[in-house]
């Protein structure tokens, strides 16, 4: 990979493990529905323009957005709401790869090697390890919501394969578009205080959530993009382990967040369970290649 190109792959993740800093600051000062839908609100006006696609794709596009914006960011920020350490909740979002693959083999029939099952199994233990931590208990409703964020994120992932090629910023305004409403008003009904908080809101808060929207949605997704479109998806994924390791390093440096011995055995079976399967996925997907040839 060009090395400009290999700094950019750093740069998307570090926009991405910095979401998670982000969001702790606006969740500070804003409920999470009311966040959340204020969030994809602004995306929706920023990505109008990418909304125009076959007239086929508008129902599974708007099942996609209901899956992975009232669904997986929803629970997400939730998630982020809820933790005392940051850190705990990065390392476990990465389980939406081994709940792709199990999803796979559930929805979708595909066939799951004992060299991607020992994967999905060393990446299950990791979660156990940073669950059971006595640090972490108080972290378990956030640890939960984010497992259920990553079942959405599986699930929403597998939906997007059936797509076919399409460009991820159309994606994120269909998920935009389809969830800022539902959210809004999800957000009048269950929480309050909505004239306050917005008007409360410090500058800090209102560029933490500009900046989950921008950066996070816009710019690291159209940097993703680029890179796809000139190199093979088993070179650019293995970058996305970063993202987490990004987080946990601004977990400590400005949140206060505090490392165990649980949260780093566990955190580093995961990313290594996660490795295992994608190491795998990346040799099927060569194999399968030499074969069609």
């Amino acid at each position: 990979m060009n090395p400009w190109h290999t700094v950019l792959a750093v740069l998307i993740n570090l926009l991405w493990g910095s979401m998670f800093i982000a969001a702790v600051i606006g969740l500070r000062e804003f409920p999470p529905i009311l966040f959340t839908g204020i969030r994809f609100g602004l995306l929706a006006v920023l990505l109008v323009g990418f909304l125009r696609v076959p007239r086929s794709l508008i129902a599974p596009l708007f099942r996609i957005g209901l899956v992975m914006g009232a669904g997986m960011y929803l629970t997400l920020y939730l998630s982020v709401a809820l933790a005392d350490n940051t850190a705990s909740i990065a390392v476990f979002s990465k389980l939406e790869v081994p709940f792709a693959l199990l999803l796979g083999v559930i929805l979708l029939g595909e066939k799951m090697g004992l060299v991607r099952i020992a994967g999905v199994c060393i990446a299950m233990i990791g979660a156990a390890i940073i669950t059971f931590d006595p640090a972490a208990f108080d972290d378990l409703p956030a640890l939960f919501w984010m497992a259920v964020s990553c079942g959405f994120s599986a699930y929403g992932f597998i939906q997007i394969r059936r797509l076919g090629k399409i460009h991820p910023l159309t994606i994120v305004a269909w998920v935009s578009v389809v969830s800022a409403p539902i959210l809004l008003l999800t957000s009048l009904i269950f929480e309050s205080g909505h004239v306050d908080v917005v008007q409360s809101a410090t500058w800090s808060g209102w560029v933490a959530l500009v900046y989950t929207a921008v950066m996070s949605s816009v710019v690291a997704n159209s940097g993703l993009y680029f890179l796809l479109q000139r190199y093979p998806v088993n070179l650019v994924s293995p970058f996305g382990l970063l993202s987490p390791i990004f987080a946990v390093i601004g977990g400590i440096l400005f949140l206060d967040d505090v490392l165990t011995l649980g949260l780093i055995l566990g955190g580093v079976l995961i990313l290594f369970g996660v490795t295992w399967i994608n190491l795998r996925a990346t040799t099927s997907d060569d194999d399968a290649s030499r074969a069609e040839s």
